[in-house]
């Protein structure tokens, strides 16, 4: 038998205890971790701070939708002024629209004028033809953009008033508590 105070290479990977002059024991150490145990280990650790980051995340969502609403009602107001303004912004649009399909109607009658009276019709014209249905089409595209917009403003407001009462029910209730 042969006794040391470093632990063989071939048995470093093991456990074993720790001795101090006296013999006793002062520290256990585990066994190296398999590589599937290792891999586990560190999967376990990622998801307690994935966990722990969305938990904080939510304190933080939570401590700014009171911060930025004083009320209910804060929250209401402000989502009917978003819905407001993308009301605005669509029946605009829908107006720009009518003036430029009326503008693209006289633009295509003089072409066809142009054409009947055996004349080529511009180059000028043509341009002018195609930036109209293509402005057309571009406004079209931005009603359909805040038409989405208004879907999703609606969505927020469900998702900010049941999440503001929630968190001010637990709140209320923490700051009872402390009563």
């Amino acid at each position: 038998v042969h006794y040391s105070d470093q632990v063989p290479p071939n048995q470093a990977k093991q456990a074993r205890s720790e001795l101090n002059e006296q013999g006793v024991a002062v520290k256990q150490v585990d066994r190296a971790l398999t590589a599937e145990e290792l891999a586990a280990r560190r999967a376990e650790e990622k998801a307690a701070a994935d966990a722990a980051a969305a938990i904080a995340a939510e304190r933080e969502r939570d401590r700014t939708l009171l911060d930025s609403y004083a009320s209910e009602e804060d929250i209401t107001r402000s989502y009917n002024q978003r819905v407001d303004l993308l009301d605005q912004t669509i029946e605009a649009r829908k107006v720009e629209i009518g003036l430029r399909e009326k503008n693209l109607a006289d633009l295509v009658g003089r072409a066809a004028d142009t054409e009947r009276s055996g004349r080529a019709v511009p180059e000028v014209l043509q341009k002018m033809i195609k930036d109209e249905r293509t402005e057309i089409e571009r406004q079209r595209g931005d009603i359909k953009k805040r038409e989405q917009e208004r879907v999703q403003a609606e969505k927020d407001y469900k998702v900010d008033i049941n999440r503001y009462r929630e968190v001010a029910a637990r709140y209320a209730k923490d700051a009872e508590a402390e009563d």
